[in-house]
């Protein structure tokens, strides 16, 4: 199961067993590190954990420790990989970093899971704003319209730092505060439902996205076939759906149903658009709907990757899923994408 789930599951289990849960959250990082900032990890009275907050060299000690932190309310803990620092003790980061992590219990933490689970679930942008330093803890949850969700003695650097991570959606924060912009997770439609699709979907669930699997055809587009998905759907639904944030792929193996495809999406401007099979298929494909678009093949073709992939070598259902996954991964991060996969199968 993919992180932000397994952390989810674990932290809605303890809640409706009325078990405690401590949550330990990067909220700075010195140098470098294995984890950014918003990274989490939960804790349940009864030993158990979800997420990661380093490379597996921290969760232990973390987990052992973090509940006397907090008898007397949410504490914040350093942890240093300098060897150099006096005072502190090298917990093998490895990194030549140091991160500061809050340990959280109680209402601060309740919320502060309630806004992630509506980042994830409901897909709605959330930012939680807490203290670091001085008297530690969740202070401020604003929806994505700034409005108010909850709040704790929240102070005006609080309000104007969740304003200001709403603005740029990223983590924002001064030495004494920690806000974090939840984004929803990137949404992937998957277009076509024959088995090399299965693969895709796996990877793009264990990387924690939103997936849509659309099929025209009924025996295709069956949900057990992919259990992993948030939705399998028919086509005509799904092709009206992908926004200007998320990612298509198109592998329904089908001429007529790619052209189809192409034909609506090409004009939306999506993050990311590509087509599976050899350049010169997607090319006939073009060059039938350009005309209709008012655009000329090569105007069409800059906004698609096709064929689709990075070129990774290996042609096999999974290798080729990977080299999707992983030009997709590189988009939706910003990296951009490299030479795409020159022999995809038609």
């Amino acid at each position: 199961m993919a992180e932000l789930r397994k952390i989810l599951e674990l932290w809605k289990r303890a809640s409706a067993a009325g078990e405690e849960v401590c949550v330990a959250t990067v909220a700075a990082v010195e140098g470098s590190s294995y984890r950014r900032p918003g990274a989490r990890m939960v804790l349940t009275a009864g030993g158990q954990r979800a997420g990661t907050i380093s490379g597996g060299c921290l969760e232990a000690e973390v987990a052992k420790k973090a509940w006397w932190l907090t008898e007397r309310g949410a504490a914040v803990q350093r942890y240093s990989s300098f060897f150099d620092d006096e005072g502190d003790m090298p917990y093998g980061l490895g990194c030549g970093g140091a991160i500061r992590v809050l340990l959280e219990k109680g209402a601060g933490a309740q919320q502060a899971m309630e806004a992630l689970r509506r980042s994830v679930e409901a897909r709605t942008a959330q930012v939680a704003v807490a203290r670091v330093d001085g008297k530690p803890g969740t202070e401020l949850i604003v929806d994505e319209r700034g409005r108010e969700v909850w709040s704790h003695a929240a102070s005006g650097t609080a309000r104007a730092l969740a304003a200001k991570a709403l603005s740029r959606q990223a983590s924002q924060g001064q030495p004494d505060y920690f806000a974090e912009y939840m984004a929803p997770p990137p949404a992937l439609f998957v277009f076509g439902a024959g088995d090399d699709a299965q693969p895709l979907v796996q990877l793009a669930w264990e990387l924690d996205w939103h997936v849509t699997v659309a099929d025209g055809r009924s025996h295709l587009a069956r949900a057990e076939r992919f259990p992993q998905a948030a939705a399998v759907k028919g086509m005509a639904e799904a092709v009206t759906e992908p926004g200007t944030q998320d990612a298509a792929v198109i592998m329904t193996h089908s001429y007529e149903q790619d052209r189809e495809i192409l034909r609506a999406l090409l004009g939306r401007e999506l993050r990311y658009l590509g087509v599976l099979g050899p350049r010169r298929r997607t090319e006939h494909l073009v060059q039938a709907i350009a005309p209709e678009l008012g655009w000329s093949a090569e105007e069409c073709l800059a906004r698609l990757h096709a064929p689709v992939g990075l070129d990774l070598g290996g042609h096999a259902p999974g290798a080729i899923a990977l080299s999707i996954a992983a030009e997709v991964q590189a988009v939706f991060s910003g990296m951009g994408a490299g030479k795409t996969v020159s022999s995809a199968p038609a």
